[in-house]
């Protein structure tokens, strides 16, 4: 898919979150404005999670290709500190919360300092309507992510362990 196409559908999209009333802020920003390899739709995400905060998601083509499909990718910074002597425990609590997600994945960023959720859909360049399946892709990022943050606080603030953690998952709590 060409760029091109990809920038026009990040702003058709920006156009569809904004219709919907549940964002703030929201620029699309170009390859060359950031210094990367892809253009990115950056949203405000207002009244987030257990904390009701306002959180940054980001969506945007990865910049890889496979036999007619494009990846399309959302990305929710939920913490941008991650206090250096809680990594280790995050880490492990994000890989055990991520076994009962339906979709999607917590994790650290690269360099230890983001907790993010991040979810990716394969679009066929064939699709249709590309920008219904984005639309669905972020709102199932952020609905997921607003549902299970809350089990990666208390760890966060070390009011509990991983297993606990775990036994209030598999208990429903």
């Amino acid at each position: 898919m060409e760029d091109s196409k990809k920038s026009k559908l990040l702003e058709e999209l920006k156009k569809k979150l904004e219709e919907s009333g549940n964002f703030g802020e929201m620029s699309v920003f170009t390859a060359k404005e950031l210094d990367a390899p892809m253009d990115i739709l950056r949203a405000e995400i207002p009244e987030f999670g257990s904390d009701l905060v306002s959180l940054l998601g980001e969506f945007f083509f990865l910049p890889i290709e496979d036999e007619g499909r494009v990846y399309f990718s959302t990305v929710i910074t939920l913490m941008t500190n991650v206090p250096k002597e809680t990594v280790p425990d995050i880490a492990d609590a994000a890989a055990r919360l991520n076994f009962y997600l339906p979709c999607g994945c917590f994790a650290l960023g690269d360099d230890d300092k983001n907790l993010i959720y991040r979810f990716m859909m394969p679009i066929s360049e064939n699709e249709k309507k590309p920008q219904d399946t984005m639309y669905m892709a972020a709102d199932t990022a952020i609905g997921v992510a607003d549902r299970f943050e809350r089990y990666l606080k208390p760890v966060i603030k070390n009011e509990l362990t991983t297993k606990e953690m775990v036994d209030m998952i598999r208990n429903g709590k």
